[in-house]
């Protein structure tokens, strides 16, 4: 019988044994999985947007129960010491840009199957990319070009401002995913992201690129099967503080 988990990791480890043999038994399936059965999935673009969600869940979880901890953000405080504050970011980002990287490979897949690009040979099946060289070296701004989702067309950000705004956004999270998240330099430094002198810097660095991600989650999710299992536990965690914060000021109203 699979462990409930309780909040509790040692009281519950069942659970998270449970939860490593399903991982190893996800890698076994892949591991003999038929021509067919792996190009069905390939060209599933659910199975790109599932991943995509799941990748923007980790990110939730790390910036809504770890960063916006009160404890966490006292104690970085009253350390003056901000490395691990920085750390933890540049990893949220790294999982938000992952995120958005297999949505737009979806939206190839789903709107451009043609741009598959893949060869068999024998029994095994070798994919060289989904929609050019953009997706090999994780260049998301030539990816979202590419997936069309900044066509003025579909008018999913409506002004030239905007589209500035998410191309510096996407920049920089191409550098969170290549270096900055994971390695301490870049192989090239001179090829790291300079953000455009004339776009706001907190719109980038700040929280309030949590914003500009938005309407390309939001696409995803229009585009995905709606009986696809789908929760926004940062919109939620959100909507929980809302509600704490207006329970505090109805109780200090309500004292004399």
């Amino acid at each position: 019988m699979e462990g409930k988990y309780d909040g509790n990791v040692m009281h519950d480890v069942s659970f998270l044994k449970n939860g490593v043999r399903r991982s190893y038994r996800k890698m076994d399936e892949m591991q003999g999985i038929i021509v067919d059965e792996y190009l069905k999935t390939l060209k599933d673009p659910n199975t790109w947007f599932r991943m995509s969600f799941e990748q923007k869940f980790v990110a939730d979880k790390i910036l809504a129960d770890v960063i916006l901890n009160r404890g966490f953000i006292s104690n970085q405080k009253a350390k003056k010491d901000f490395t691990k504050f920085s750390g933890l970011w540049a990893n949220v980002l790294f999982h938000y840009g992952i995120g958005i990287e297999n949505g737009l490979k979806g939206v190839i897949v789903k709107n451009q199957p043609e741009l598959i690009n893949f060869v068999i040979v024998e029994n095994d099946v070798v994919l060289l990319d989904i929609g050019g060289k953009a997706s090999k070296n994780h260049d998301l701004y030539s990816l979202a070009n590419r997936a069309g989702i900044l066509d003025k067309n579909l008018n999913l950000f409506k002004y030239d401002s905007d589209r500035k705004l998410v191309k510096n956004v996407l920049q920089h999270l191409t550098d969170n995913i290549r270096w900055a998240a994971r390695y301490p330099v870049p192989n090239n430094p001179s090829k790291v992201f300079e953000m455009d002198d004339d776009v706001p810097h907190v719109c980038v660095y700040g929280f309030h690129i949590l914003d500009v991600m938005k309407p390309i989650y939001g696409y995803f999710r229009k585009l995905q099967d709606p009986n696809e299992e789908y929760e926004d536990y940062l919109e939620e965690y959100f909507k929980t503080m809302e509600k704490e914060v207006e329970n505090r000021i109805g109780k200090a109203m309500d004292e004399p």
